[in-house]
């Protein structure tokens, strides 16, 4: 074979792009015996691809319809060697000796592109393609994916500018049901959530308030915080994804009542929420309490936005690149045909994960302020203080006198 290999060197450690970051690197060809070709190119490609099903009825007959979409941000090609008319067309006939031939190129991301993003019959992809042109037989190409980044700060959008990081008002949601016995007189049961705010990033520890009721007869099952992932089609369907999923407490027994004032939840690597320019897809995250009881199962959730930007009252002093964090469960059957990257339909497509921002070490000022106030104001510190101040004021020096003072002072 003329052709021995043909590969795309990157250039960067963690090749990851932000939008309008330039993708360097070079197309790395071996030849083994002299070759005839039209020239040689490269292609870099980004778009959006989403596919589901909906089932309509029509009196008894159901039939299933099957949608797909695609949108594409960028697709352009580039001549590395070779001579291309202006109509498009490689025009002559290059001759590429034996030995190994290296041509770089450079691309410029566009601005404001969607991140990268994999999920169940859907993903928002970039990739480079390296094509040798050929005039007899199929061209040979390969291509990589690269993961495409951009950041998101929801203080900067109008919509959320008031309600990201409200603190006034927390995010709350509640859920209650009766329960009806045969002996007895029916009970209650409910269960809610609190959020202090709406915005978080990879790596923060979210604290959730939750309080449960278990005003029946009956013991009740497991509490558990979940994080949800829910992503749209084309604006009409959706599918939710389990991401994380605490264990809060196994059980309540009969007219018990719990309250967890600050229940931790750290946020993983996720793709950040509203993917921009992007008309196909679009992500959204839920942190949602559920309650199980004997007849029935409680749930409760608010939203929560996914940003790649911290708060102000944070101070972050490490962060990386991760790799997304898999789902634990769909809710409809992809769960078995799905594996976090690519479908069983594209297994033989490259796989790839995409990475995130991930903050590592983020310290929360305020709460450290908040903990010292409290240290400050501490009934042990003040008992400390009011000790130290009375001792100070009993104990005088001692002072020797003179004889003559003595006296003088016995007389007096």
């Amino acid at each position: 074979m003329a052709v021995t290999s043909i590969d795309l060197h990157l250039e960067g450690d963690n090749q990851v792009y932000i939008s309008g970051q330039r993708v360097k690197g070079s197309l790395v060809l071996h030849i083994g015996l002299p070759v005839i070709i039209a020239g040689v190119e490269v292609r870099f490609r980004g778009a959006a691809r989403a596919k589901w099903s909906e089932t309509v009825q029509s009196g008894t007959h159901r039939t299933d319809i099957e949608h797909e979409k695609e949108e594409i941000y960028f697709d352009d090609r580039f001549c590395l060697w070779g001579k291309v008319n202006a109509q498009s067309r490689w025009e002559g006939r290059e001759v590429l000796q034996r030995g190994r031939h290296m041509f770089p190129f450079q691309y410029k991301v566009p601005e404001g592109v969607p991140c990268s993003f994999e999920g169940p019959d859907a993903h928002v992809r970039y990739n480079v393609q390296g094509i040798i042109i050929r005039y007899n037989g199929e061209c040979i190409s390969t291509q990589r994916i690269i993961n495409v980044l951009r950041d998101y700060d929801p203080k900067k959008e109008p919509c959320d500018l008031s309600s990201a990081n409200s603190t006034q008002h927390p995010l709350e949601d509640h859920s209650e049901r009766s329960v009806h016995t045969f002996c007895c007189r029916p009970g209650r049961v409910s269960c809610s959530i609190s959020l202090p705010k709406r915005a978080y990033v990879p790596g923060e520890i979210l604290r959730a308030a939750i309080t449960v009721h278990n005003l029946s007869i009956r013991k009740s099952g497991a509490v558990s915080l979940q994080l949800k992932q829910i992503i749209s089609y084309g604006g009409v369907h959706t599918r939710t994804m389990l991401l994380k999923d605490l264990k809060v407490c196994d059980s309540l027994r009969p007219g018990q009542h719990r309250h967890w004032r600050e229940y931790p939840l750290r946020v993983p690597s996720l793709c950040p929420s509203r993917l921009h320019m992007c008309k196909v897809l679009d992500l959204r995250y839920c942190v949602a309490v559920e309650a199980s009881f004997a007849d029935t199962v409680l749930y409760a959730a608010v939203p929560v936005t996914i940003a790649t930007v911290p708060d102000n009252d944070f101070e972050c002093t490490k962060w990386s690149y991760k790799y997304g964090a898999p789902p634990l469960m769909t809710d409809d059957a992809v769960t078995d045909c799905y594996i976090y990257g690519c479908t069983r339909a594209e297994s033989e497509e490259e796989e790839f994960k995409p990475k995130y921002k991930y903050f590592e070490d983020l310290r929360d000022i305020r709460r450290e302020k908040d903990i010292l106030l409290k240290l400050r104001q501490s009934p042990g510190i003040k008992r400390r203080k009011d000790k130290d101040k009375t001792k100070g004021e009993t104990s005088r020096p001692c002072v020797k006198l003179k004889s003559d003072e003595v006296s003088s002072a016995s007389q007096a």
